[in-house]
């Protein structure tokens, strides 16, 4: 028997003899400490399954692999041992509900898909400049007011009508329950203290100025941001966090720190204040020192801060202080993070950002990044996530085709390590999952644009970025020292 499992198992071992296997063969669940968390052993002998499990996780993720076997080669198939155990922890896909807003049913469906190929994490984006996603029930006008903007110009599209949404409390726990079903920890991100607009739209008092400001409809990096000086505003960030943790009983909570421009506290009489008062010697220091104060406050709360890895610049975080979260950088500030003990998270924008165009980043380009390698250390490496930003993503059919099958290739790496199975296996194994994933609302890009020849990559991205840059990126330059992620 051929299995096409994905991710690959860690070891197959055959067995003399047949067995008939369907949805029908009888299957037995015992558990067993010698097997590590979320680990199993999946034994198809005498027409029987026995599945021994690690804990819950592991006989779940046993039910995935069976299922997938039945799907690809039910029938009379040769008798076999799989042992098969995760090689990191924290293996997560990000979606932004923020730019362009998918409910309830649309991010189940997505949640199924993953669970299907051992993700374990949603990061859910609810917070940006374009739209705030969470009710936050001691602020109500952060909705009211925050989660509609009067248009949406992203690139050189003008959609020409608002665009409005936000989950209810009601609606978080369920997308929460859901997730707990399927071993999904969610993980949501406030963004703080930069990507604030829409919360400063809501409350400009929570801004350096006071000015009012509106949610903004367009792509970029914007100076609203949270003013750190002002004990109102950190309260302010305070309470929208005990809200959320209430709301998550996971053990992380992302709390943004990147893109975060300086001019607004430059000019703020309280932010200098804050700097001289702890001795801070610059506006990065400021933002590092802000980010501890909110993960300490987090880790009281018994939770973990999870941050992007420009909040490293100001030189404050300490490896205990948070997990950060590496998509980009030119200064090897994970490396020396890693190197001192932090736990990282890979998120390679060239490899692992999956709203870009395929003739940008190929599924091979995916498949061939090492996560171990980039920061140096790979001990440190806590977990990898697939990202999905969606500013120029404006329907669910688009969002679904650019996340598969890029996100299988980052389930594979976090699952099965680096290496694992060669290219070729590897789509192999997509392809026959793809009607398994069709048959749960995911639509896949189809395989000749996965990885495009030479000649027909440049225009394609030369397609996505007239559709995506404006006068004001080209300006900024694509992707600036403080970033352009979003």
């Amino acid at each position: 028997m051929k299995l096409q499992l994905l991710p690959a198992p860690r070891e197959i071992r055959a067995v003399n003899g047949a067995s008939m296997l369907s949805a029908a063969t009888p299957v037995t669940v015992r558990q067993s400490d010698s097997l590590p968390p979320e680990g199993y052993e999946l034994a198809l002998e005498n027409n029987r399954v026995l599945i021994t499990a690690g804990d819950d996780a592991g006989e779940f993720y046993a039910r995935q692999t069976l299922a997938q076997m039945i799907a690809t080669c039910g029938g009379e198939c040769g008798n076999l041992v799989i042992r098969d155990a995760p090689a990191l922890p924290y293996r997560s896909f990000l979606i932004d509900c923020c730019r362009h807003f998918y409910g309830v049913d649309e991010m189940k469906t997505l949640i199924d898909a993953a669970a299907k190929c051992k993700l374990n994490v949603l990061h859910w984006h609810l917070t940006d400049d374009q739209g705030w996603r969470i009710e936050i029930r001691r602020y109500p006008l952060l909705t009211e007011v925050g989660a509609t903007r009067p248009d949406s110009r992203f690139g050189s599209v003008t959609e020409g009508k608002p665009h409005s949404g936000f989950f209810t409390q009601a609606q978080v726990r369920e997308i929460v329950d859901y997730c707990a079903a399927r071993h999904v920890e969610v993980v949501p991100e406030i963004d703080m203290p930069g990507h604030f607009t829409a919360a400063l739209a809501a409350d400009p008092a929570l801004g350096c100025t006071g000015e009012p400001v509106a949610v903004e409809m367009t792509a970029g990096i914007f100076p609203h941001v949270l003013c750190v000086g002002n004990p109102e505003a950190v309260r302010f960030a305070r309470d929208v966090l005990d809200e959320v943790c209430d709301l998550f009983p996971g053990r992380y909570i992302h709390i943004g720190g990147d893109e975060t421009p300086r001019t607004a506290w430059m000019g703020c009489e309280r932010c200098r204040a804050r700097m001289e008062k702890r001795g801070l010697p610059s506006f990065d220091a400021l933002q590092g020192d802000f980010i501890r104060e909110i993960a300490a406050y987090l880790k009281k709360k018994g939770k973990t801060a999870i941050t992007w890895n420009e909040s490293l610049k100001g030189d404050q975080l300490g490896a205990q202080d948070v997990i950060v979260q590496r998509w980009m950088e030119r200064k090897p500030l994970t490396r020396a993070f890693a190197k001192a003990g932090g736990r990282v998270i890979e998120s390679d924008f060239y490899h692992y950002y999956c709203d870009y165009p395929y003739g940008m980043t190929p599924l091979k380009k995916s498949f061939s990044f090492d996560p171990f390698k980039k920061c140096g250390q790979a001990h440190a490496v806590f977990g990898v996530e697939g990202c999905l930003w969606t500013e120029y993503v404006r329907s669910f059919d688009d969002l679904c085709e650019k996340l598969f099958p890029r996100l299988l290739a980052v389930a594979e790496r976090g699952w099965s390590g680096f290496p694992t199975r060669s290219y070729p296996a590897f789509l192999e194994a997509v392809e026959a999952l793809r009607p398994q994933l069709a048959a749960g609302g995911i639509p896949m890009r189809q395989r000749a644009d996965w990885d495009l020849p030479a000649l027909r990559r440049l225009p394609d991205i030369v397609r996505f970025f007239k559709g995506s840059l404006t006068p004001e990126m080209l300006r900024q330059g694509l992707f600036p020292d403080s970033g352009n992620k979003k």
